[in-house]
């Protein structure tokens, strides 16, 4: 929930920042900025406190849970620079869709668990 408010509030943000600063007056890219922020946001867990949390929630089958959880921060933070440059947004954007398609496993497992 934490980072859907994040994405809403940095996007209002960024969107009111479009009446001073020309870049955010076009509402793609002040939501290519929350974007960025909200995975920079969610990165951050993967070597956080929340990080022992991340790792349980990798399926066993995957193997080292440490490895992929560091993978996907650094996968986000990828992300979240990649979706600022025009030549890149939307490679980078087909890529975020299919690596949070990948980790839904780990998030149903989660969900069931606890």
């Amino acid at each position: 929930m934490i980072p859907l408010i994040v994405l809403l509030a940095s996007f209002a943000v960024f969107r009111l920042a479009g009446f001073g600063v020309a870049y955010f007056a076009e509402w793609q890219h002040a939501l290519r900025a929350a974007l960025g922020v909200m995975f920079l946001l969610t990165a951050s867990a993967h070597w956080g406190k929340r990080r022992p949390d991340l790792v349980r929630m990798v399926p066993r089958g995957f193997g080292n849970a440490g490895v992929w959880v560091t993978m996907t921060g650094i996968a986000e933070v990828l992300i979240a620079a990649g979706l600022q440059f025009s030549q890149t947004a939307l490679p980078v954007a087909v890529a975020a869709v299919v690596m949070l398609v990948c980790l839904f496993p780990a998030n149903l497992k989660a969900a069931r668990e606890g």
